[in-house]
């Protein structure tokens, strides 16, 4: 009798949950941006800066980030809506740059390279990629830049990686490789817990 009735609040809970998934939001703190190479350049044509690039590290999730002109600091904790990974502009070239960059041996080069490479076809009006010209431009580190450009001459040979996407409308919005379990996912595993339990009872 006392599994069915947690069976019952169970099952309420994960119906309650699953509804509520739509909207789902992240909380995240940023740790770091590994390796957190500096490379001297611009994403718009017209500011040219020092860029710290890599993997942009959470404390529950690394990513790229794909809103360089938008800020977030070191230890800023965000609240983050989760979006479908297609919404983002050329999603579908940023998850075979990131595939690419996962069946690499993933050094900082890599990292930094491939920030830059999605920083290109994100925000590249010029309607070609290269990072030696353009509005989105490295001026100081050739090894960087033609590491990018090689993973934007063979995009197409990569496997794309599955992505999702944070956003938060005043903070720098990311995609991340890596799978956080949803609530409702969370939900039907403590439901399918308990009708387990049930079935052994």
């Amino acid at each position: 009798m006392k599994i069915s009735k947690l069976l019952l609040g169970a099952v309420a809970l994960a119906i309650a949950i699953s509804s509520a998934a739509h909207g789902q939001t992240l909380t995240a703190t940023l740790t770091e941006v590994s390796p957190g190479t500096t490379v001297y350049g611009t994403v718009d044509g017209n500011f040219y800066q020092d860029w710290v690039t890599g993997v942009t590290a959470f404390d529950k999730f690394d990513g790229f980030c794909v809103q360089p002109a938008e800020h977030l600091s070191y230890g800023e904790t965000v609240v983050y809506d989760i979006q479908d990974a297609s919404t983002l502009t050329n999603s579908a070239i940023v998850a075979k740059l990131i595939g690419g960059y996962l069946a690499s041996d993933m050094s900082p080069a890599q990292a930094s390279a491939v920030q830059w490479a999605i920083w290109e076809v994100l925000a590249e009006t010029s309607g070609t990629y290269s990072l030696y010209d353009g509005n989105v431009m490295i001026t100081s580190d050739t090894e960087i830049a033609d590491l990018a450009n090689n993973y934007l001459t063979n995009v197409d040979s990569y496997t794309p990686a599955d992505l999702t996407y944070y956003t938060n409308d005043t903070i720098q919005n990311v995609v991340s490789w890596q799978t956080i379990p949803e609530p409702a996912t969370l939900g039907l595993v403590a439901l399918s817990g308990l009708v387990f339990l049930r079935r052994r009872r």
